[in-house]
């Protein structure tokens, strides 16, 4: 099932005083009245954040920032229960049943069997859990996934128009699918804004190693790849970084790297990072507490897209600039026409191509 949210502000008309003094004395007058009306009850919210704790600057963060801003828009009172390792999964999490929330959000896939087994075993509290999901649920717990392919498509869309040298590349950790759910739209929407380009796509088969994600951007680089979408971690961080830095365009994923790679413009190269491909982790979070609030929870998998702003395109921030209009005008126009499905974004390029016989003299 697919959910799609958006956050509802109360307004309140100032009324009349004449009237408002005249209901008073009518409200007085009737049976047991002025008596204290029944506050309503404060709902509670636990969030255990993988390890790694809320200043990762990664999902982790972003789930708090949701939690956070769900605080002051809905007046819930939220508590955290880090882990420090993989063990201390099923002892937060029935801590956060124990303490008496209404919703248990845990972040990350390494949490889905500890967060089935305290659904199973808690059918009375609710429980979501970032960027995991199943087939079948128990009626009290959600998974929040996200369209990553529609905001694949769009950075490989800004890269293959953003290309003067005709190649690019991506760079993921492994061939799984939460990899290429990024990768390979971003092939198919660099070739349909731009049919010239060549895509290097290639796999570290790793997720922790920095320097060697450099190494293979600076190869790709070689090969004339001047813009490089990383897909892989830690690994990416180090692609990010040697791309930048040796004045080639370069893409993060997940979050926006500006702020966790790029120190918010202060790391050298910030310049040429184009954007992020980001999963928007902080309006999942927050919109499924607002489903708690307005008693509207559901179970099942709650898909976040382009549509309910679940993914997108980071800020160009300090790469602004270098971005003519008209780019940024195509770009947004291919995520209009992916919300409106006008477009496919795992429609390759090549299915219209016609291959023509090689006639030899």
């Amino acid at each position: 099932m697919s959910h799609q949210h958006t956050a509802q502000k109360k307004h309140h008309r100032t009324p009349i005083l004449g009237a408002s003094l005249i209901l008073l004395f009518l409200l007085l007058a009737l049976p047991g009245a002025g008596q204290a009306s029944s506050p309503k009850p404060i709902i509670s919210i636990g969030l255990i954040p993988d390890v790694g704790g809320v200043s990762d600057y990664a999902f982790n963060a972003m789930a708090a920032a949701g939690l956070s801003e769900a605080e002051i828009d809905f007046g819930v009172v939220g508590t955290v229960y880090p882990t420090a390792v993989v063990d201390d999964y099923p002892i937060k999490i029935a801590e956060c049943v124990t303490g008496g929330n209404t919703l248990c959000i845990t972040v990350g896939y390494s949490m889905m069997d500890a967060t089935l087994a305290a659904a199973i075993a808690n059918p009375d509290v609710n429980f979501a859990i970032v960027d995991a999901n199943w087939e079948t649920y128990p009626d009290n717990l959600r998974g929040i996934t996200f369209n990553a392919a529609q905001v694949g498509y769009l950075a490989g869309t800004l890269a293959g128009l953003m290309s003067t040298s005709k190649v690019i590349g991506a760079i993921g950790g492994f061939p799984i699918p939460p990899v290429n759910d990024f990768m390979i739209p971003y092939q198919y929407g660099a070739q349909w804004a731009n049919p010239q380009v060549q895509v290097l796509l290639e796999y570290a088969y790793n997720f922790g190693d920095p320097d060697f994600g450099a190494q293979m951007a600076e190869d790709q680089m070689a090969r004339g790849a001047d813009v490089i979408f990383a897909v892989a971690g830690p690994t990416g961080v180090g692609v990010n970084l040697a791309t930048a830095q040796a004045g080639k365009w370069t893409i993060g994923v997940d979050v926006d790297v500006y702020y966790t790679i790029f120190g918010g413009g202060t790391v050298v190269g910030n310049e040429y990072l184009l954007t992020s491909a980001m999963k928007r982790v902080d309006m999942a979070v927050y919109h499924t507490i607002e489903d708690i609030v307005d008693a509207t929870f559901s179970s099942g998998t709650m898909v976040n897209d382009l549509a309910n702003e679940g993914v997108g395109l980071a800020p160009y921030h300090n790469a602004f600039w270098s971005i003519p209009q008209e780019v940024q005008d195509q770009v947004a126009a291919v995520a209009q026409s992916i919300m409106n499905g006008g477009t496919d974004v795992w429609e390759p390029f090549y299915k219209y191509s016609v291959a023509l016989p090689i006639t030899m003299k």
